[in-house]
Parts: structure tokens; C-alpha cells; sequence
């Protein structure tokens, strides 16, 4: 690593996003901490995405286009690869950041050097970013053990770490566990998160200091239907990988939790639905 590489790497995959690329770039050069790049990488949008991010005059801010579309896997493992700083977060293009999530992020990975990831509670919002639901782990803040970690995204039937937005991680471990792994888009980010426990703890913020944007047409929407499914697939190679954490019985407890989760989901999209066309 360069000496003048910042603290912190910030990687946006960005595509077909203008509606809110702006904002989720405006929370990262509002954050309270400033040693920081931004890299936006652009692949291929066919709207006004890529005009908007390359508008900014900012050091810290640097754009990408691919030569080529390399589609939803391929962008985000890109990012992984402009990666170059102490810490790293992959971003995505509609998800923006509260003011101190860098800062309190950095804290946390500078005074415990055995924790690999630290996340924490975010918002649910909307397209207009009017807030939905509040996400939050039943734990305090602290460090968490890495094989009780394992279980536990097993055994919640879904994905309690959060979405990359809410995660922060340490450059030398990314570079040496590899990229996203391609097998499944619903499962892809905690899988990577499951990964990094592997190679050490984890540390959970009880503080709101991102979100997570839903809309109609977002990829969780349209995955809707295969999610539990996918979970299930995840879990059984969960278990493969780290049988020492996981048992057959998480793997069956997370299953049943998937598909119960996936029902729930499904009328929280058909109200989101509705309320998006006007309904009362």
C-alpha cells in the first residue's frame, strides 16, 4: 500500500441510478471523517448516472466507466479491486450514509485489531428516503464472536450483518479471501460478510448510521419468490464450509425462518407497491 493511500476506500457500483446517485454521493463527502477516497464506478448506464457523478470537483472522488457492462457481479467485484486504503466499503448507488458512519467505523477497526467487519442498525427507506423501518441486531455494541456470528446468521433466516452500505472491513483480509462470490444475488453479500468472520470478529454498532433504499423495481423486489430458496442453498454450504459452527439443525431453523420472512416480505412489497401508486 502507497503511503499516500487514504484511511478509508469507498467504492460505488453505479448503474442506471440518477434519480439518487447524488445524495448517496453527498453523504460520503458530508461525513465527519475526511481521509477518505471515493470511486464511482459507472457500468455502462444508459441515463444521466454517470454525467452526474463525474460532475463533482473533489480530489476524493474519482470515476470509472467500464469499457464494457460487466453486469450486477462483475461491477461490484470491481470495486473490490480499486480498493487501496486501510478500510474498505462497497457501497450501493441508492444507499446514503448518516454524517459520522466513517468516523465511527474507523474507531472501532483502529482500537480492536481482531475484528475483521464492524456494522451497524440502518434505516428502511423509500424512494422519496422517507423512513419505512428501523433494522437492528437484539445485541448491544460490542465484539461478537466469529463462530457464534456463523450460527447466528444461520439460524435468523435472513441477513443480520446488513447490506454493504452498514459495513466496513479491513483492506489486507479482503485482498487475501477473494471477491463476491457469483453463485447467488440475493445471498451475495452476506455470504462475503460470512467470509470475512471466518478470518476473524465482529464488532456491532447499536447506532442507525446508514440506509437502505427499497423501491418497486429494486433487485430485492424482483428476486422476491427465489430468496428463500436461496437462503436455504447458502446455509447448506454455510454448514459444509464451517461445521465446527454450524449444525444441521441451524441449517433446518434458518430454513423454516427463510420462508417465513419471505411471506412477510412479500406483503411488506405488495403495501409498498400500493402506497406507491397513491393508495390510502
Amino acid at each position: 500500500m502507497e503511503p499516500s493511500s487514504p484511511k478509508v476506500s469507498i467504492a460505488i457500483p453505479l448503474y442506471n441510478c440518477a434519480s439518487h446517485i447524488r445524495a448517496t454521493i453527498d453523504s460520503v463527502l458530508a461525513q465527519t471523517f475526511g481521509d477518505f477516497e471515493l470511486t464511482v464506478i459507472d457500468d455502462q448506464s444508459t441515463d444521466h448516472s454517470y454525467h452526474i457523478a463525474s460532475s463533482y470537483d473533489d480530489p476524493r472522488v474519482r470515476v470509472v466507466k467500464n469499457i464494457e457492462r460487466q453486469g450486477f457481479f462483475g461491477n461490484w467485484n470491481a470495486c473490490l479491486e480499486f480498493m487501496t486504503g486501510t478500510y474498505c466499503k462497497l457501497l450501493p448507488h441508492d444507499d446514503p450514509l448518516e454524517p459520522t458512519c466513517l468516523e465511527k467505523q474507523v474507531q472501532v477497526l483502529d482500537r480492536h485489531p481482531e475484528v475483521e467487519l464492524v456494522h451497524n442498525a440502518r434505516k428502511i427507506i423509500d424512494p422519496a428516503g422517507n423512513i419505512l423501518a428501523t433494522r437492528r441486531v437484539k445485541e448491544t455494541s460490542g465484539i461478537k464472536d466469529s463462530n457464534e456470528s456463523l450460527r447466528q446468521i444461520v439460524r435468523s433466516g435472513t441477513n443480520p450483518i446488513g447490506e454493504p452500505a452498514s459495513v466496513m472491513f479491513r483492506r489486507t483480509t479482503k485482498d487475501r479471501i477473494g471477491g463476491f462470490c457469483e453463485a447467488d444475488m440475493f445471498s451475495i453479500d452476506v455470504e462475503y460478510w460470512s467470509r470475512l468472520l471466518a478470518e476473524g470478529k465482529r464488532y456491532y454498532i447499536d447506532e442507525v448510521l446508514s440506509s437502505f433504499r427499497v423501491w418497486p423495481d429494486s433487485a430485492s423486489v424482483r428476486l422476491f419468490g427465489s430468496q428463500s430458496r436461496s437462503m436455504r442453498g447458502f446455509y447448506q454450504r454455510l454448514q459444509k464450509r464451517y461445521p465446527e459452527a454450524i449444525s444441521p439443525s441451524d441449517v433446518r431453523i434458518g430454513a423454516l425462518k427463510s420462508s417465513a420472512l419471505e411471506l412477510a416480505r412479500g406483503g411488506f412489497y405488495a403495501w409498498m407497491r400500493w402506497t406507491q401508486r397513491g393508495g390510502r
